[in-house]
């Protein structure tokens, strides 16, 4: 196993050629509103019926493009998806009409397809600890899109002439991308059933290979022997279930929204000119890209729900003001930063949660819902503006989507079901695999009751007991396993100190799942001060099916309930 920096020049130089990448493949798919303005002068209806073509063709590549990921590697996505783009954008700089510049300019929307790409690789070449940094980091090809945008404009208005050099660029990356070496952990699906446990730089996947038991059907785990149509197919009815899929469809539709139809929300509520809209969207979307890498850095140093319910409910007032008072327009740069820090935080727990050999496949699904989700918010604003002349009942269901988004994270947690964020509890089986956080204060008066609990708890789930052990006079480490081992003769217990650094736990959830593996119950012991933390990483390095807090009440006894 690679522990975290021991390749950090390799991948530096991986994530700085792959955000490269990301920002000229963006710039392709968006390549279309410009020449409609610049070029055809096509109004602002228009515009944003137009504009939305390039997304759903985004929505609809995005999928099969994270599946070959899994299938082929990004070695070899990366180049297709970039030459497709190349052909497209230079289709649309050479073209004369109306027509053929919209046919092109919607071909060029699957090159969008290469985030997919790319946040697999990223997801498969970072390490555990760090991968929602290196994700937020890569999203910052969002940024780089927006200054190619604003360096055409200033060279070349009609942007015939940028066209054709992005082209160009797209061909000479595609070509770096060939050549790109392979991550470890980039493999593909022969090389990873040879020896997934093998796989180096990704603890995360490690800890899949050795707690690779059948658990029943998960969000990701489609059939790997089957055809790519048949593995799409499967991936898309379970995500139309996932919660994960609902959350990240609206944080990431808010700031593909913004892109969208913010210069024409400007144009026609605020009177901006065209250009003044067009610098206001590019520096709010780079704001957002910047959210996106805070969203992933908070999530690799503590997973909490809290983050999401305040953006999201942050977000929702901020739609509410904009439509109440709507010279108040500068606080969308409010809802940016919020839909930004959300979608970054969903974007790491999906890039940790889901299998390596199909992050391809659930970041594309995840991806496809978003870009059609994007959709709906921009038509929305526009078709309620027409009827109503006033856009303040559209801004209130947009803030009403998000309070709602904000009340369920509330409402359900965010603890780990099915090795993603989403509210689960399945009924008790032999294959769930239960994560039982305990903390000391709970063992200080019913102590019997407790560990009789636990006990009963593990004659029908593999449990791993995460305890938080204190100072105060309930159980040691010692005597939860000693009690654990007098109610279940037939059990090997073991209790293991593991610590409680987010980028080291791997070593200790690797021992843990090999005493696992051998039948043993076993107890990860950490401070109280860093259960819930400690927990909830378990939790997504042994891909657990449900995280429950024990306590005890002198009233009601030992209780079992959602973290």
């Amino acid at each position: 196993m690679t522990f975290p920096g021991k390749a950090l020049p390799r991948t530096g130089a991986a994530l700085a050629l792959v955000t490269v990448g990301l920002g000229l493949n963006l710039r392709a798919s968006i390549l279309l509103g410009p020449h409609l303005h610049a070029r055809f002068h096509a109004g602002p209806r228009a515009y944003l019926l137009l504009i939305i073509l390039p997304v759903l063709v985004a929505a609809v590549a995005r999928l099969p493009a994270g599946v070959l990921t899994d299938r082929y590697g990004a070695r070899v996505m990366f180049p297709a998806v970039s030459l497709l783009g190349a052909v497209s954008v230079i289709a649309l700089g050479l073209a004369e009409s109306l027509p053929a510049v919209v046919v092109a300019g919607t071909a060029a929307g699957a090159s969008s397809s290469a985030f997919v790409v790319g946040a697999a690789f990223v997801a498969r070449l970072a390490p555990y600890g760090r991968r929602g940094r290196l994700l937020g980091v890569y999203g910052l090809g969002v940024a780089l899109a927006v200054a190619l945008s604003a360096v055409s404009w200033f060279l070349d208005r009609e942007g015939r002439v940028a066209a054709i050099v992005l082209g160009g660029l797209l061909m000479a990356f595609a070509a770096a991308a060939a050549a790109m070496g392979r991550p470890g952990g980039e493999e593909t699906r022969g090389e990873e059933a040879r020896g997934e446990e093998a796989r180096e730089g990704d603890e995360a996947a490690a800890v899949a290979a050795a707690m690779g038991r059948a658990r029943g059907v998960k969000f990701g785990d489609a059939d790997r022997s089957g055809s790519a149509l048949r593995e799409c197919a499967a991936l898309v009815r379970l995500a139309a279930t996932s919660s994960v899929t609902l959350l990240y469809v609206v944080a990431l539709s808010g700031m593909v929204s913004i892109g969208l139809f913010l210069p024409v929300y400007l144009v026609s509520a605020q009177h901006l000119s065209w250009f003044d809209a067009l610098v206001v969207t590019g520096s709010l979307v780079m704001t957002a890209a910047v959210a996106r890498l805070a969203g992933g850095w908070c999530t690799d140093r503590r997973p909490t729900a809290r983050l999401l319910v305040f953006c999201y409910g942050g977000a929702a007032a901020l739609c509410v003001a904009v439509g109440l008072a709507p010279q108040w327009w500068p606080v969308i740069a409010g809802i940016a930063v919020c839909d930004g820090v959300a979608g970054g935080a969903l974007l790491a727990l999906i890039g940790k949660a889901a299998r390596p050999y199909n992050v391809g496949a659930v970041l594309g699904v995840t991806g496809a819902a978003g870009a059609l989700g994007a959709i709906f918010p921009a038509l929305l604003l526009a078709g309620l503006f027409r009827v109503t002349g006033s856009f303040l009942t559209a801004w209130t269901l947009l803030g009403a989507v998000l309070l709602a988004a904000g009340l369920y994270v509330h409402t359900r947690g965010l603890y780990v079901g099915l090795g993603l964020p989403v509210g689960f509890r399945p009924d008790p089986s032999p294959t769930a695999t239960t994560v039982a956080v305990l903390a000391e204060p709970d063992t200080r008066v019913g102590a019997a009751a407790v560990v009789a609990g636990l006990a009963e708890l593990a004659t029908s789930d593999e449990v791993v007991i995460v305890y938080g052990a204190g100072d105060g006079p309930g159980l040691t480490p010692e005597g939860l396993a000693a009690g654990l081992r007098a109610r279940l003769p037939r059990h090997s217990v073991v209790a293991i100190r593991v610590t409680d650094h987010p980028e080291l736990l791997g070593k200790d959830a690797l021992l843990l799942t090999e005493h696992m593996e051998a039948g043993a119950l076993a107890i990860a012991v950490t401070p109280v001060a860093s259960l819930a933390d400690v927990a909830g990483d378990l939790a997504i390095y042994l891909q657990a099916d449900r995280v429950l807090t024990v306590s005890y009440d002198l009233a009601e006894g030992t209780a079992l309930h959602p973290a």
